[in-house]
Order: structure tokens, then sequence, then C-alpha cells
């Protein structure tokens, strides 16, 4: 008798672990992570340099910029002849307030006072699934005499394996798309933030027939839907491909003639990192890696087999 209630009571505790195993299981929300190919973009944009005669004094290297989690990877262009620009002593006095030490301090200001452009696209790092309306593009221009041209029309965004056009967001939605754009321009000392769409977003309005504001640039709730199932209790990182932006960036100095110019592609690929959180307790982590839904392997539970499994 009592080794049948021993049964019952063990039956019973698996069957509630069981349920609570399903409901952790539905409740874990998936979190993205939206990544750039650090190294192919500074690979690709050091070789582009390196093949035009007038660019070989400029080095390009991806450099983080931030502090503690809010880092964020950045192309910068530094200027290896040109004179340094002393940083304001209160950047000096801020750093150390975040935290840097004075060594670490010193190399920084060694590094930054170089002349230097820096260029940044955003949205990166941890999101919620959400939509995303346009890619901003940061550019700071830390030069005494340069300019810098985004060439819109020979700039593309690459989606599902299609190359798209970029559209540069602004008021006049109106425009007639067809037309050449003008370039975003950056002046010596100065910072502009540029967003930027995909010319099939835009649709007209059939009333006016004046240019709509256009759809978001990406749904990531729809990019999980299709996306491959991520396993709670494994380590291996479900990362998948999500767009790309090839940036035609042009730089001269600004008493130069056009043909001076420094042309370049620079190729800014993310990928998409689905992440879900682990159940903390042991046993259902293992219960979820045996008998939950996403698991690999079949199982007697839900009579699926290895290769039915989703």
């Amino acid at each position: 008798m009592n080794e049948l209630l021993l049964a019952v009571y063990i039956l019973v505790v698996l069957y509630v672990l069981y349920q609570m195993a399903l409901s952790l299981e539905k409740q874990q929300e998936a979190k993205v992570i939206i990544g750039l190919d650090e190294a192919f973009l500074e690979e690709q944009t050091v070789r582009q340099l390196s093949m035009q005669p007038g660019a070989r004094n400029i080095r390009a290297k991806v450099e983080k910029v931030g502090f503690g989690k809010n880092k964020f990877s950045v192309l910068a262009f530094t200027f290896e002849q040109a004179p340094p620009i002393p940083i304001p002593p209160k950047d000096l006095e801020k750093w150390e307030k975040d935290g840097m030490t004075p060594q670490q301090v010193s190399q920084r200001n060694q590094e930054w006072s170089k002349e230097r452009i820096s260029i940044q696209v955003l949205p990166v790092g941890e999101k919620k699934a959400v939509l995303i309306p346009f890619l901003s593009i940061d550019v700071k221009n830390k030069t005494r005499d340069l300019q810098i041209h985004l060439d819109w029309d020979y700039s593309s965004i690459e989606m599902f394996g299609q190359g798209n056009r970029v559209i540069r967001s602004t008021s006049n939605t109106f425009r007639d798309l067809s037309q050449p754009q003008i370039f975003g321009t950056v002046n010596p000392n100065r910072v502009v933030r540029f967003d930027v769409n995909i010319e099939r977003n835009y649709t007209r309005d059939p009333q006016t027939n004046q240019l709509k504001q256009p759809m978001p640039l990406a749904n990531l709730e729809q990019r999980l839907a299709s996306a491959k199932l991520t396993d709670p209790t494994s380590t291996e990182k479900n990362i998948e491909p999500l767009y790309g932006l090839d940036l035609m960036v042009r730089i001269k100095g600004t008493a130069e003639p056009d043909n001076k110019m420094i042309n370049l592609l620079v190729p800014f690929a993310f990928n998409l990192e689905i992440k879900v959180d682990p159940p903390a307790f042991p046993p259902l982590r293992w219960f979820l890696r045996v008998f939950g839904a996403n698991r690999e392997k079949g199982s007697w539970l839900w009579g699926t087999t290895k290769e039915g499994a989703q």
C-alpha cells in the first residue's frame, strides 16, 4: 500500500512539474539582438582605401563607443598625417567621471585628438519585437577641412536577397521619387543624422496622388514568426541575416575638385539573434529540453519522431 501511495505521489509531482514547464515555455518572451558584422565592415573598407592613392593615409577601424552595456559599434576613419585637434578639458573630466583610469583617458585622448570621421547605423543591440520604421545614419565629421557626401542613389539596402534603392526620409514626402536625390552632406566639425527607408515602401494616396508616409523598413515580430524556433535549453545561438546597407560615402577637401574625391561603398551587414531566457530551475530546464514543444528530438509524450519534431 505504501509503495502504491509513493508511486501515485511521484506521478502527481511529475505531472505538476510538467505543467509548470509547459506554462513557463508559453510565457517565455523572445528577445532579439540586432548585430553588425564588424569584421566584414572593417575588412572591406580597409581594402577599398588601399586601392585609392589619395586614401592610403586614412586608417579605418570599427570601434566601440559608450560604457557598460550601452556600447555600440561605429566605423571610424582617422587621418594619420593631419595635426591633432586638442580635446576639450571638460571631455577629459567626463571620461574620468565615467570610470576611466588615467591611463585609459590618456590613450583615448591620444587617439581621439586625431582628425576623424565616424559613421554609425542604428538600430543595434537588444530590442523588443517591434517595427523598425527606418535606419538612422549618424555621421560625425571631426576634421578641419573635409566634407562627407552620402550618395543615396548609389547606395542600396538588401533584404531577403533583393537590393532596394535607398530613399532619404525628409519632410517633403510628396516629391517625385524618380528624380535624383541630393547628397547628404556633413561639413567639418558637424554632426548630422539621416533617416532612410527603401523605395518600395512608399505608396501614393489615390485621392491626392501624393506620397504617403512609408511603411516600416522591417517588422521584427513577423521575422520572429517565420524564424526557426529557439531552443531555450540550448547554448547554440539562433542567428539569421536581417538586412544590409551598402552606403556610398564620398570624402574630399572643401577646396578640392570632385576628381580628388575618395569613394567608398561601405557595407553594413546586420543579423538578427533570437534569444529566449531559459528557466532558472534546473528540473524545469530538463523537462523543456526532453519534453518541450520546441525540443529537437522526438518524444513519445508528444507522439513525434526525431524527423517529425518541429
